[in-house]
C-alpha cells in the first residue's frame, strides 16, 4: 500500500524540517521518502487546505469506561473514537468497574487494544480499590505495562499514602499522577465558587481546594524526591506553584484539559450538564490566565479528558448528574478555537504528542525515512465537522458556529 502526504507542513519542534512543506510517501506502514515534491503512483493521495503532520498525538487523560459500564463507551469502541481525534496513543484512567489495582486489569486493558491503531497505556491505581487506604501493588502493575499510577479524581486526601506512594515508585522512576483537589474544604460542591453559583443556587468549589492541596503534594514531593504528576488543574495560581517547584529541581508536571481552556462557568448559566467537569470551569480570566501559563511553559500537558456518560447520568437536575464530558473528539477544534495563534502551533502540538510520553518514558516516534509511520495528519483550516460522533457518551456539548480544526488520518505501523 503506498500513500501520499502532499503539502503538509511538518509540525514537530524536535525536526530538522520543522514548519516546512513536504510531501511524504509511506509504503507498507514505513515512511519511505521525504522531499518537496515526490511524484510516485500511489495507491492513496491525502490533500488538504492548511495541511500539517506531526508524530501520532497521545492522550494523557481519557476513561473508556472498561472494564464495567462498556455501554458508555468500551476499549474497542474508545480506542476507534482516538483514532478520529487524531491519537495514536491514550494513557487510560484506573476508575472502572473493577478498578485497574492489579497486574491482571493492566493485562486485561493492553490485551483488549492488541491489533488496533492506538496504543494504550494504562494508569494503575495507587490505592487498593480507589478507596485511598492500602497501597495497591504498583511494581506488580508496572511490570505488567502500567506507566504512572494514581486514583484519578479520587483525590488522596491522606497524606501517608501519596507520602508512601511517592517513595514507593521512585524506585522504578514511575510518576504518581494526583488531582490536586481537597473534597473536604467544602463537601458535594457542583461549580466553581462565586458569582455564578451564588446566583444558580448551587455549592460552590473554591479554587484554593486545589491550590491548598498542591502546596502539600508539593512539599511531599520536596522530601521524598519522587516524581508527580499534577493534573488535571483548573487554577492558574497551581501552574505557577508547580513551576516554581520544578524550577527548584522538583520533578513535577503540570495537565489542563482542553475544556478548560476553552470554557469558563459563564457556560453554566442554563444548567447544561455536559459543562459540569471536575474540576469545575472556573472564570473567564481564570481562562485566560491558564492560556498565558501556557504560552510561558507552565503547563506541560493538555488532555481531553475523555469521560463519557450516558443519558440517564447526565439528563438529570443538576446537582445529581455525574461530572464529566465526552470531549476527545472535540479536543483539537476547541483547543485551535480557544488558543489561536497565542501559542505557536508546533509548541501547542507538543503538548499532546512529545511531553506525555517523555513524563511516561515512552519511546517518541520519529518523522524520518526509513521509520514506522506513527503520524497525525490533520488541517487547521478545514472545519471540523460534528455531524456524525463516533462516541456513544451522550454529554457531548452543542457548540455554535464552525469549528476549524479536522483531524484527516493517523498512521501507526507497529
Amino acid at each position: 500500500m503506498k500513500t501520499l502526504i502532499s503539502q503538509a507542513k511538518i509540525i514537530d519542534k524536535r525536526h530538522s524540517q520543522n514548519g516546512e512543506i513536504v510531501d511524504i510517501l509511506i509504503v507498507d506502514g514505513i515512511i519511505s521518502k521525504i522531499a518537496s515534491s515526490i511524484i510516485e503512483v500511489v495507491d492513496e493521495t491525502i490533500k488538504g487546505e492548511g495541511l500539517c503532520v506531526s508524530i501520532g498525538w497521545m492522550d494523557m487523560r481519557a476513561n473508556f469506561r472498561d472494564p464495567g459500564e462498556e455501554y458508555k463507551e468500551g476499549i474497542s469502541n474508545g480506542l476507534k473514537v482516538a483514532a478520529k481525534s487524531g491519537f495514536t496513543a491514550v494513557a487510560v484512567s484506573p476508575d472502572t468497574t473493577p478498578a485497574i489495582d492489579n497486574k491482571g486489569a493492566v493485562e486485561y486493558l493492553i490485551n483488549r487494544a492488541r491489533g488496533s491503531g492506538v496504543d494504550i497505556y494504562p494508569i494503575g491505581a495507587v490505592s487498593v480499590g480507589l478507596r485511598g487506604e492500602s497501597m495497591s501493588e504498583m511494581y506488580d502493575m508496572h511490570q505488567a505495562g502500567a506507566r504512572g499510577f494514581g486514583d484519578d479524581k479520587h483525590s488522596l486526601n491522606e497524606s501517608g499514602l501519596l507520602h508512601r506512594a511517592l517513595l514507593y515508585t521512585s524506585n522504578f522512576d514511575a510518576p504518581v499522577f494526583h488531582f490536586p483537589y481537597d473534597s473536604k474544604l467544602i463537601p458535594n460542591g457542583q461549580i466553581n465558587e462565586g458569582e455564578v453559583s451564588t446566583s444558580l443556587g448551587l455549592k460552590g468549589m473554591p479554587a484554593i481546594s486545589e491550590e491548598m492541596m498542591v502546596r502539600r503534594d508539593l512539599t511531599l514531593l520536596e522530601y521524598t524526591e519522587g516524581i508527580l504528576h499534577l493534573g488535571p488543574i483548573s487554577s492558574a495560581k497551581s501552574a505557577q506553584l508547580a513551576s516554581e517547584a520544578k524550577k527548584n529541581g522538583l520533578r513535577v508536571t503540570t495537565e489542563v484539559t482542553a475544556a478548560h481552556l476553552a470554557f469558563s462557568e459563564e457556560k453554566l448559566g442554563d444548567f447544561d450538564t455536559n459543562f459540569k467537569l471536575m474540576p469545575p470551569l472556573r472564570t473567564e480570566e481564570n481562562r485566560k490566565a491558564l492560556i498565558a501559563a501556557l504560552k510561558d511553559g507552565k503547563i506541560d500537558v493538555i488532555s481531553s479528558d475523555h469521560s463519557p456518560e450516558d443519558e440517564e447520568h447526565k439528563k438529570l437536575e443538576f446537582d445529581l448528574a455525574n461530572f464529566g464530558m465526552a470531549g476527545m473528539e472535540l479536543f483539537f477544534p476547541l483547543l485551535l478555537h480557544a488558543i489561536g495563534d497565542t501559542v505557536p502551533l508546533d509548541e501547542l502540538v507538543g503538548k499532546f504528542s512529545t511531553s506525555p510520553r517523555e513524563i511516561l518514558g515512552i519511546e517518541i516516534p520519529i518523522i524520518a525515512e526509513g521509520e514506522k509511520a506513527n503520524l497525525t495528519v490533520f488541517s487547521t483550516q478545514e472545519s471540523a465537522g460534528f455531524s456524525k460522533l463516533q462516541t456513544k457518551g451522550y454529554n457531548v456539548p452543542e457548540l455554535k458556529g464552525e469549528q476549524k480544526g479536522r483531524v484527516i488520518r493517523t498512521f501507526h505501523s507497529k
